[in-house]
């Protein structure tokens, strides 16, 4: 399986290359009032508005370091709704492949664990694997529901692909 590493903290952390729809450079982000900390602003990707994850808050509680290598990756949460989300995620650097064989689980229960359920190990030590379907918080889902549920009864904007 391939997956795309990053570190954040130190730890290394996976995500599903086939979980991937780009990788995008650092761009600045429209600040979102009074959105959740974790929510690092908002972006124009082709024409479409994008929410972007700090998911270095999710994990460790500070915000990702603008560094050479931070990126957004955009995921689709809903494989077959044309809506995105970013991760903002420092240290990007590379794309590795993992047999599958070698994933264990995390032997802790799935709330204690919460997005991570699988660890791969490698020469170097451990790899976190990020499960994209667990990743988001409730309020973020319920957030990306009331935007696709918006688009379906015709309210607001329609996007531009």
């Amino acid at each position: 399986m391939m997956m795309l590493l990053f570190k954040i903290d130190g730890e290394r952390y996976s995500l599903s290359v086939a979980d991937v729809v780009e990788l995008v450079p650092y761009v600045s982000l429209q600040n979102l009032p009074k959105a959740p900390g974790y929510i690092a602003g908002l972006m124009n990707y082709r024409g479409n508005i994008v929410p972007v994850v700090d998911l270095s808050i999710l994990i460790c509680d500070r915000p990702v370091e603008r560094l050479m290598s931070s990126r957004i990756v955009l995921i689709k949460p809903v494989k077959e709704e044309n809506r995105f989300i970013g991760l903002l995620v420092e240290n990007v650097t590379e794309t590795i492949k993992i047999d599958e064989t070698t994933f264990t689980d995390t032997g802790i229960s799935s709330e204690a664990g919460a997005f991570v359920d699988k660890i791969a190990m490698d020469g170097v030590g451990m790899i976190q694997v990020v499960n994209v379907s667990k990743l988001l918080p409730d309020d973020v889902k319920v957030m990306l529901q009331d935007g696709i549920a918006s688009k379906a009864s015709g309210e607001g904007e329609p996007d531009v692909v």
